[in-house]
């Protein structure tokens, strides 16, 4: 990674930390003029419960909207569920929606090609600049930007559509990365289980270290290891039509 590649990732971080308070402040402004921010958490989720199915369903929606059309953070609603819902509800119901918008937006980018992937991006020239940065480790570098919240969900699904990867590549990908960002983010990011003091913050930094380690590794030996995970999926691929 040369220095003007480090310093966008570092100002991609910046944008998206600043970017998820500004949201997070939004979402707290409209429940307090909703008189929400008076109800305690257990009185909010009673609420949300005698409402049936209809506030899940609602929440899996704006979950799956969240990774094919809608620009909002994954870690928004994935926490905002975890107050709503708690943590075993939304981590399935973030993890139903995420899952089916990803493989909807793989196939929209699939079918639709560049003029889908063209639209989310906002031109094609910034299109053909992810396409020119994922080219030849497409498989290692999207599975590393799944992982991390700091990356447009939707453009990356839409953008994988457009390499000649396989389906069962895409879901296995989608299957790991999104279970692991949303038990992640409820995880460190919720501050109910790994607290935002004293020994939470030296975990927390920790963990962000070795997440910009890996993925600085995995930047830089990508092409190797991009070639390395091709020739699984072929051996896999080829195995399988041998038992056909």
């Amino acid at each position: 990674m040369d220095k003007k590649e480090r310093n966008t990732f570092i100002k991609k971080l910046i944008t998206s930390g600043l970017g998820l308070a500004a949201l997070l402040g939004g979402i707290y402004l409209v429940m307090y003029l909703l008189g929400w921010t008076d109800l305690t958490r257990e009185e909010l989720q009673a609420f949300v419960a005698s409402k049936g199915a209809w506030a899940p369903l609602i929440y899996v929606i704006i979950s799956f909207l969240q990774v094919t059309f809608v620009p909002i953070p994954g870690a928004v609603t994935i926490l905002a569920g975890n107050y709503v819902f708690g943590t075993g509800p939304a981590f399935l119901y973030s993890y139903i929606g995420m899952l089916l918008g990803a493989m909807f937006a793989f196939w929209l980018g699939r079918v639709l090609g560049r003029r889908f992937a063209d639209w989310l991006s906002g031109s094609r020239e910034k299109t053909d600049e992810w396409v020119r940065k994922l080219k030849g480790r497409e498989n290692i570098l999207l599975f590393f930007m799944f992982l991390l919240p700091f990356f447009p969900d939707d453009l990356l699904c839409a953008i994988a559509g457009l390499f000649p990867m396989s389906w069962l590549y895409f879901l296995l990908m989608q299957l790991i990365t999104r279970a692991t960002s949303i038990g992640g983010t409820l995880l460190f990011m919720s501050g109910e289980i790994i607290p935002f003091h004293g020994w939470g913050l030296a975990v927390l930094g920790a963990v962000a270290v070795l997440l910009v380690a890996a993925f600085i590794v995995c930047f830089r030996y990508a092409e190797q290891i991009n070639a390395r995970v091709d020739k699984c999926i072929d051996r896999l691929l080829h195995r399988k039509h041998r038992k056909e």
